[in-house]
This record gives structure tokens, sequence and C-alpha cells, in this order.
């Protein structure tokens, strides 16, 4: 019996946003009646889900922002 591997490609968009001039690209899809998003080369930055994809980028947005405050105070 030989091993298959499987892959998924997803069909989604690249949305780019700029926070405090690092340009970020946040890959979004569609999954059944909500969206899904991650930023690309930021695997700290968890998967965010919601109902719109514009909602998707501005919680990866706001996550990220609030990563970088917590980590200038430190």
């Amino acid at each position: 019996m030989s091993v298959q591997q499987k892959r998924v490609a997803r069909q989604g968009r690249i949305y780019r946003f700029t926070i405090d001039g690092t340009e970020y690209a946040a890959f979004i899809w569609q999954a059944g009646s909500q969206f899904c998003g991650r930023v690309e080369e930021n695997p700290q930055v968890p998967q965010c889900k919601a109902r719109t994809a514009i909602a998707v980028r501005d919680a990866l947005s706001a996550w990220l922002t609030t990563a970088k405050a917590k980590e200038q105070s430190a």
C-alpha cells in the first residue's frame, strides 16, 4: 500500500494593508457562508473568521496592531 499525500489549493484573494510603515498581505478565502483569512509570512497571527472579507482583514489588522503595541511596551 502506498502513501498518498493530499494538497488543498484554496482560491482566495490577497488584501494588502500597512501598519506603522510595514506592509502585510492577508490571504482571505470563502468557506461556506463565512470568510477565513491569515497573514502571509506571519505564522504567529491566528487564522480569523468573519462574515465578510473586510471584517477578516480588519480583525487581522487589529491583532497585528495589538501585538505591536504589546511588543513596544515590553
